[in-house]
């Protein structure tokens, strides 16, 4: 998976396997500052996104494209090791788990919101109990296993759980552990959406819709010496392909999410350096598992074995992804090998369920994104399900249109797009499948899901934690709910004026520790 040619830093696939470390009740200890050299006055950083965010809200959000957007502007409870996604600390300098129900997080002292908030143990709350209770909160389902937030002093937050929850820790490195400022939601009438106000290493300046978001230095920032450079400017640019021309003409400095076949385009130029790293982010299609076609089970099965991944990968990723029938790739500790075959590819069996459910031929309606990339995976899947009896009606919208098309207007009975990974796995399974997730293709409860979703939580080690991510798993494709297709590879280039850059396996790009390149 990852290019020996390619210049800049990778992460090898090995470092998957101890990833997304089960939390054991022990007091993570703080960690030195991620950099101690100052910004370069003036300097700024031109970064060519190919998503328009959803919101700057980290509580409504939804797309996991906004990540990107929200880094800059929200410091974290907790943060994760690009490396590993080990948990280590942010907001919270320490944690502990005084029982199986109690987590207990120290704060850093003296750390205040961009308008002057303090961010104190009343803020967590603040912010915790607005992630589980405001009506509009898309993250509900992340803390479905808290009872109650308690303030046990001025930088002391208490959080009681219903049931025991190891992923906790690394839930609080998402959005859920995104602290904004109180004074900021109160004013603005509980949305932050146009005028969000963090504690992170940039400060909000403008964004203008579905063109640029840009942000300042915050000089009160904890961590001295971070960020490298005073501005960032996040230049919406959809199609890739004009993003990585721009960076190769000097008009923008860092290009994300380029798509393989780009790749080659970027090794030849001597003023980049290329990240092609692996990732967690799966390539997938939802399912609205509620009604028809797909309230099937064995044409949901069809839609599934109809396709040879090992083709899609190499038309769509030039070879670099790895083909995908479960929801985690092969090194991650979360895989499990006895689930591989449940949806491998099987033209013949495809027809005959088909057959078997009375519908030999199958028609239904399809949404996706409207860039090359996507346009080119939509056509490759329409002409595999051509040939088993399966016809695709596919239209393309921008993201947040086509998000909002299926998970929120239901229109469409499927979305081709992706997964972008999660600090633990039980979050991406229970986004996908929480009877309460918006996520959730169906937006029903499962029979035998919320269960084994609670088991996926439990355990202090990796190894007990497993049994229940695999009886999630093993639900989950045995009744087809959605449709895997790949596992990305995660390329960024950046212009060889700047450094610092740290790839990461979510595949989600940072900015905080690149800078400007000593001459």
């Amino acid at each position: 998976m990852t290019d020996p040619h390619s210049r800049g830093s990778t992460i090898d696939r090995r470092r998957l396997i101890g990833a997304c470390l089960a939390g054991a009740g022990l007091v993570v200890f703080d960690l030195p500052g991620r950099g101690r050299a100052q910004a370069q006055q003036g300097s700024a950083l031109r970064v060519s996104a190919n998503v328009n965010p959803s919101t700057l809200d980290p509580v409504t959000g939804r797309s996991g494209g906004d990540h990107q957007f929200l880094y800059p502007l929200y410091d974290t409870l907790v943060q994760w090791d690009p490396k590993t996604l080990a948990a280590r600390p942010g907001l919270a300098q320490s944690w502990t788990y005084k029982d199986d129900t109690t987590l207990v997080l120290e704060l850093r002292p003296g750390v205040t919101f961009h308008d002057g908030t303090p961010l104190d143990a009343e803020a967590v709350k603040f912010n915790l109990d607005r992630a589980l209770g405001d009506a509009k909160s898309n993250i509900k389902v992340d803390l479905s296993s808290v009872d109650s937030v308690e303030v046990s002093g001025p930088t002391t937050v208490t959080i009681k759980l219903k049931a025991q929850d190891r992923s906790l820790p690394l839930i609080l490195s998402d959005r859920a552990g995104m602290m904004a400022s109180p004074t900021a939601v109160k004013a603005g009438g509980g949305s932050i959406d146009r005028a969000p106000v963090g504690a992170g290493p940039w400060k909000f300046v403008k964004w203008d819709d579905a063109a640029i978001v840009v942000y300042e230095r915050n000089p009160a920032y904890w961590d001295k010496g971070i960020p490298k450079v005073d501005r960032l400017e996040m230049k919406v640019i959809p199609e890739v392909a004009t993003g990585v021309r721009s960076v190769m003409a000097g008009e923008n400095d860092v290009v994300v999410a380029v798509p393989p076949m780009q790749k080659v385009i970027l090794d030849r130029s001597d003023k980049v350096a290329v990240y092609a790293t692996p990732s967690l982010y799966l390539h997938m299609i939802y399912v609205d598992f509620s009604k028809p076609p797909f309230n099937d089970v064995r044409v949901r099965k069809a839609l599934n074995l109809a396709i040879d991944r090992s083709i899609f990968n190499k038309l769509a990723l030039a070879g670099l992804g790895q083909p995908a029938t479960t929801l985690f790739p092969t090194e991650f500790w979360a895989y499990d090998p006895s689930l591989t075959d449940i949806l491998a590819y099987d033209p013949e069996r495809a027809k005959a369920l088909l057959k078997e459910a009375g519908t030999p031929e199958v028609t239904f309606t399809g949404i996706t994104y409207s860039d090359q990339a996507a346009v080119k995976r939509q056509e490759i899947l329409i002409e595999m399900w051509r040939k088993v009896g399966i016809k695709a009606q596919m239209r393309t919208a921008s993201v947040p249109e086509a998000s909002s098309a299926f998970f929120f207007q239901r229109q469409i009975d499927t979305f081709v797009a992706a997964i972008t990974s999660r600090p633990d796995p039980s979050m991406g399974l229970y986004t996908l499948f929480g009877k309460s997730s918006p996520y959730n293709g169906g937006r029903q409860e499962i029979p035998g899901m919320e269960a084994a979703l609670a088991e996926s939580r439990m355990g202090a080690t990796q190894e007990q934690r497993k049994v229940g991510l695999s009886k999630v798993q093993r639900i989950a494709l045995d009744q087809a709910l959605f449709v895997p297709l790949v596992f990305d590879v995660s390329i960024t280039a950046v212009s060889k004026k700047f450094d610092g850059f740290q790839p990461n396996l979510f595949g989600r790009p940072r900015f905080e520790t690149v800078g400007v390149a000593a001459s």
